[in-house]
């Protein structure tokens, strides 16, 4: 079998403002193609022409495509004067749309970059409170628990990661979820970290069902016993008492949904 071989395709964003839109636009366009494969090289906040300049010489030194979404006037006409000097295929994503719109309701654009970035703005802070959460699961990056908005704790297999995922998804919260594992003593954060804590209960019985149904590796003999659930569950108690302002919420019989709305109301 041949496997056909894609053409790569350097694919410089020029932008006055983050860039983010212009970026997510054009990847949509290749994706439709799928013998291209790009490599997308974006270049923020220009503000200056010597910027444009340096970008239009370095596009010259390689088989390029620049897109380019430049809200200022000045810098677009500068854009396309310089661009007719080189041999650079470009593509203005913006211009001919606001010339459009101009002398069709004859109205004014007002040519002020980054009006879309507050949007872009919550998009990323989103996106980082995913990875956050994603590195701090099941007890990873203790060291930057510090930097949480909030601190899941409980045994093992009462939903704390996908309730952790779904408070970053739908809430924006950085989370970090941590196990209590029987007569172990729990990082020392857990107690002095400024950060809030909410700590899991639930039934033995409903544990023990649990486990049953999702084991999929081999475990230690005890994982699915019912005494030894019931002690994991009064040590975990234990250690509830130990931290300061803890919240315990009781998550048997109820949804991701509902445990992390009750949760993100307080």
């Amino acid at each position: 079998m041949i496997i056909p071989v894609r053409k790569t395709i350097n694919v410089f964003i020029i932008s006055d403002a983050t860039g983010v839109t212009a970026e997510r636009v054009i990847k949509a366009a290749l994706l439709q193609f799928k013998d291209i494969k790009p490599h997308y090289q974006r270049h923020p906040y220009i503000m200056e022409t010597e910027q444009i300049d340096d970008i239009l010489h370095r596009a010259e030194q390689t088989e390029v495509v620049v897109i380019y979404s430049l809200v200022s006037r000045r810098l677009r006409d500068y854009f396309l004067q310089r661009r007719k000097r080189k041999r650079i295929y470009a593509i203005d994503l913006l211009g001919p749309l606001l010339k459009r719109i101009e002398r069709q309701w004859n109205v004014m654009p007002s040519l002020e970059p980054g009006l879309l970035d507050p949007a872009s703005e919550a998009s990323l802070q989103l996106a980082e409170s995913i990875e956050f959460t994603l590195q701090h699961d099941d007890g990873q990056g203790i060291d930057t628990l510090h930097q949480a908005d909030l601190i899941i704790l409980g045994v093992s297999r009462t939903s704390k990661t996908p309730t952790s995922l779904y408070l970053s998804c739908n809430s924006g919260l950085k989370v970090a979820n941590l196990p209590i594992l029987l007569n172990t003593e729990p990082p020392e954060e857990i107690f002095t970290v400024k950060v809030r804590k909410v700590g899991f209960s639930i039934a033995p019985e409903k544990v023990a069902r649990i486990r049953i149904q999702r084991r999929i590796m081999p475990g230690p003999s005890d994982y699915t016993d019912l005494e030894v659930i019931r002690k994991e569950l009064l040590f975990c108690q234990k250690i509830y008492r130990r931290i300061p302002n803890l919240k315990v919420f009781d998550v048997a019989n109820r949804s991701i949904e509902e445990i992390a709305d009750k949760i993100a109301a307080g």
